[in-house]
């Protein structure tokens, strides 16, 4: 990796709106059938590669995905796009001369409507020194000290910085703290391509969101990428090297969460997962704890709106539970509480809904509604929720059903009671409900995310 720069770059960021066709002009509004793009600056092609994962300072087990800059940048901003509900975006990015020898990276969308329109101001944000650079350099700070990077390697799987890249950067709802990416969403070019995410979205498609995407804008405490098991231990302290203000370290996480939670004027809820990130969280808002299901209101910065926030598992707590009196080998002592831990897992994603919807409403208020629905008297139709997402979630593969379709039979059968036994199996008999239609299923019905733990198995 090369040595790390001395000066971060800040030069105001060339934003223009460039209508191409029909000679329209910028301050008609554009629909989103427009044909015209949006065309802006990100900033100096040094400080740019930095930031984006690049052959030029990756470690070699990760270069060769990454060696072409315009190429990646044209990839996340794509990602980002469609998450954020452009049907079919169109990005093109390239490298424009400035004097004799800089360069500039200007990326150019297709269409132009209120989302891209948008992007010309939150992209180059993410990436500037106030932001993604301070990611930067926190990780350049734990370089320089001794013990601190990657004391405890794994063959094939070396740190690495990585930004929440290829999320919703417009129209995202929630944003989520965790705390660090793990090794696949790297390799996958894909920040949610890990079982991870693809079960969170799962839980927010099953509890209501139409688009479990908006729910999945990430800021991680540790912005490294790193394996996914046996590395919080040894993982650099997040507030002394990416929520220092005055150190060595880099300033990161509180104005990016500002960044992504307030713009442009409200307020959108933070939902803070795990126990590493829930510890992290209570220092930078002052408090000696904070306990999955807690709430509150914090102000991000001293001019920050208040914004709401929820604490809850980390999103695959469920996949290493098992439900009561499993005798298998993979249920040991303290992971028999699948089924609360999946109510909690309702909880949070049914208060992320409705404080996304009004951010104004009370938070603890919101809570007891959410946990009055889930995991007091729930319907009929939210037991059979909760108990087809514990038959997909067991970490007792002979306890699992293969796909949605499975596991709705199994509960219909078997009255919504997900632990009846430990298999998949049901009598046709006694299904009482069929499988609903396509057009009545929950987002996400498709993906069980299983083939991320159990290979090819887990689709419907």
């Amino acid at each position: 990796m090369p040595a790390p720069r001395t000066c971060i770059h800040n030069r105001p960021v060339l934003l223009t709106v460039v209508m191409i066709a029909m000679g329209l002009g910028s301050g008609i509004p554009a629909m989103a059938d427009n044909p015209g793009a949006v065309e802006y600056d990100l900033g100096p092609e040094p400080h740019i590669r930095e930031l984006y994962p690049d052959a030029s300072w990756l470690p070699e087990a990760y270069a060769s995905d990454y060696e072409d800059l315009t190429a990646t940048i044209e990839h996340f901003t794509t990602q980002s796009l469609e998450r954020d509900g452009v049907p079919d975006p169109e990005v093109s990015v390239s490298l424009v001369e400035e004097g004799e020898t800089d360069e500039r990276v200007r990326v150019r969308i297709q269409p132009e409507n209120a989302t891209t329109r948008r992007y010309a101001t939150v992209h180059p944000a993410f990436l500037d020194s106030e932001h993604a650079a301070q990611a930067r350099r926190g990780v350049e700070a734990c370089k320089a000290r001794e013990g601190c990077w990657d004391p405890h390697p794994q063959a094939g799987e070396p740190w690495t910085l990585f930004l929440p890249l290829g999320l919703p950067l417009a129209n995202q709802h929630t944003v989520l703290f965790l705390d660090y990416p793990p090794i696949p969403a790297l390799t996958g070019q894909d920040y949610l391509e890990n079982y991870t995410m693809c079960r969170r979205g799962r839980i927010m498609g099953a509890a209501g969101a139409e688009n479990p995407d908006a729910f999945q804008t990430i800021v991680d405490a540790r912005p490294i990428a790193a394996p996914g098991t046996g590395q919080t231990g040894y993982l650099p302290d997040p507030v002394e090297w990416f929520d220092d203000r005055t150190g060595p370290g880099g300033d990161f996480l509180r104005p990016m969460l500002r960044l992504l939670a307030t713009q442009p004027d409200e307020s959108r809820p933070v939902a803070v997962f795990g126990a590493d990130a829930r510890r992290t969280w209570a220092r930078m808002i002052g408090r000696d704890t904070v306990r999955v299901l807690d709430t509150g209101s914090t102000s991000l910065a001293p001019d920050a709106p208040a914004t709401p926030w929820i604490a809850t598992n980390h999103p695959d707590v469920t996949s290493y539970n098992c439900c009561p009196d499993n005798p298998s080998e993979k249920c040991g002592r303290g992971s028999l509480n699948l089924i609360e831990d999946e109510e909690k897992d309702f909880v949070s994603a049914c208060w992320l809904i409705a404080m996304a919807e009004d951010p104004e409403a009370s938070p603890e208020a919101v809570r007891k509604q959410c946990e009055d629905r889930w995991s007091g008297k729930p319907s009929a139709e939210d037991r059979q929720s909760l108990c087809i997402q514990v038959k997909l979630d067991t970490n007792d593969p002979e306890a699992a059903c293969d796909s949605f379709t499975e596991a709705w039979n199994y509960c219909s059968a078997h009255e919504a009671n997900a632990c009846a036994s430990h298999d998949c199996r049901y009598d046709p008999d006694d299904i009482r409900d069929p499988v609903p239609p396509p057009a009545r299923r929950p987002a996400g019905w498709d993906e069980t995310c299983n083939h991320y733990r159990w290979g090819d198995r887990g689709f419907d």
